[in-house]
């Protein structure tokens, strides 16, 4: 019997038993499994069973709301970039350069979502402060547009991460003795024209951290904490109280996650996780809303860098995404102003377990933390000390984790107690580097460590090429992209 001949439902069971790349050189055979191949069902079954369902990087969006060609080309790229990850990445399979702006330094790169993944945003400063969006789909970045109010000085930005929104980014600035957020919107025009439209201002003298859709988080420098709905106007507080308040100190704000039912406030010294407010409408007559308090708070001290995030298959490759409440994981490299520590330290991940007794309803205690505190240590990574102007570490939703490591400062004979794997070829460059937690994407040689070891160890992947310093760096997992901005105006995007 011909396979063929087999009725349609029963050709579509037998397929979603193969792999995409195996789907491939199936509709390769003939006409009609061509025709077969291109069903929008056979690529959300091998989607839902062989990328999903296995914690391989796929975007977030529904899948109903992809077209039948985004579903597949995206189950494709997926699974081949997982088996990368699987198999141990050695390096970027592909890499492009953007002129940039001509020597002058980039001090923010960010890639945005949505557009067909195919644009990245930059900020730089002359005289002024520049936002610029350039076109990254082809061989040859360039330049679609910018916005630069004259003598505007940008103090932060949030990129909103819903790709369907209209807002696309919040920006703070100061222009005339003024500070305000502004709400722009990037519209694409005929052809490869794109603007930047000024959509809201808000009059707040705080910085924008975290957009989502309409909501935005935005924050001072030292305990207050603003959600925000840009839409509506409406807007809830939060706010801790500082450890000494007879102690003027900042306490910056890196990070705003909106988590289950609750909100996690990441700052320099303190980690707060707040109920999620109520949003109020403003009040014409200049009353403030009562700030919400804190239902839980942690700190690692001093450190130099953090990134959280919900990490569904982090040490449960099998992702139990039934869970409503999942983990969320915190990578944290501390800071010390020993100058006589160690050339080698480590990277922390750190684990806030759900709480069982939280009660997701009006009937448990209103002040119940939904995640337990203090964070459990899960992970480390060994890497050097030194000092960089680019401090960021990025951790993914699947557990991979990108981060530069500076240039060694020790001398070449006196490296008796530093690994390996951390010992540069040459100390002239600062190097990317890359680590899989245990999950889903860690491959079987990474896995191979002493039974209860929670040492993980990370990989050079790429090398600074030139005598200056890299200024920012940004992380798609999802995609396999990094972009890594430099002192002199250029950004190099590494494919991995």
């Amino acid at each position: 019997m011909k396979l063929v001949s087999l009725d349609e439902d029963v050709l579509i069971y037998i397929v979603s038993f193969l792999e995409p790349p195996d789907i491939l050189r199936l509709s390769e055979t003939c006409k009609a499994i061509y025709q077969l191949t291109c069903l929008r069902i056979i690529w959300t079954n091998a989607c839902s069973r062989h990328v999903i369902a296995l914690g391989y990087p796929f975007p977030t969006t529904p899948l109903d709301e992809l077209s039948t060609k985004e579903l597949t080309y995206h189950t494709i790229s997926s699974y081949h970039l997982a088996r990368r990850w699987l198999r141990g990445i050695q390096g970027p399979r592909r890499m492009r350069y953007s002129s940039g702006t001509s020597a002058t330094s980039v001090s923010d790169v960010q890639f945005l979502p949505g557009h067909n993944d195919s644009l990245m945003l930059m900020i730089s400063k002359s005289v002024w402060s520049v936002l610029s969006i350039w076109y990254i789909g082809s061989e040859n970045p360039h330049k679609v547009c910018e916005w630069s109010p004259r003598g505007a000085i940008f103090s932060g930005i949030a990129v909103n991460g819903d790709s369907r929104s209209e807002a696309t980014i919040a920006l703070a600035l100061h222009l005339n003795e003024a500070r305000t957020v502004r709400i722009l919107s990037l519209k694409h025009g005929i052809g490869s024209k794109y603007s930047l439209q000024e959509m809201h201002v808000i009059n707040f003298d705080m910085k924008p951290v975290t957009m989502n859709g309409d909501i935005l988080a935005l924050s001072d420098d030292f305990s207050q904490t603003a959600i925000w709905n840009w839409r509506t106007g409406s807007y809830g507080l939060l706010r801790h109280l500082p450890e000494d308040p007879s102690i003027f100190q900042s306490n910056d704000c890196t990070q705003v996650l909106f988590a289950y039912q609750s909100v996690l406030v990441v700052r320099a010294r303190t980690i707060h996780l707040f109920p999620f407010p109520r949003l109020d409408p403003h009040d014409t007559d200049g009353t403030l809303p009562v700030p919400y308090e804190p239902l839980a708070h942690h700190s690692f001290g001093w450190v130099d860098a953090e990134c959280v995030n919900i990490c569904p298959f982090l040490s449960r490759p099998e992702g139990d995404s039934s869970k409503t409440c999942i983990p969320l994981s915190i990578l944290v490299r501390g800071e010390s102003d020993d100058p006589w520590a160690s050339d080698i330290f480590y990277l922390e991940l750190y684990t806030f377990e759900p709480n069982p007794d939280y009660v997701p309803d009006d009937t448990g205690p209103a002040n119940i933390s939904p995640y337990l505190f203090p964070p459990r240590l899960s992970n480390k990574v060994a890497c050097l000390r030194g000092s960089l102007t680019c401090r960021q570490i990025v951790l993914g939703r699947l557990g991979t984790a990108v981060w530069i490591q500076p240039r060694d400062r020790f001398a070449g004979g006196l490296l008796a107690d530093i690994p390996s794997h951390l010992v540069p070829a040459t100390n002239a460059h600062e190097s990317l580097i890359v680590a899989v937690f245990p999950g889903s994407l860690r491959s079987e040689e990474e896995g191979k460590v002493k039974e209860g070891s929670s040492v993980v160890v990370g990989k050079k992947i790429f090398g600074n090429e030139f005598n200056t310093s890299w200024t920012s760096l940004d992380y798609d997992e999802v995609n396999g992209r990094i972009a890594l901005a430099s002192s002199f105006g250029r950004v190099t995007i590494l494919e991995l």
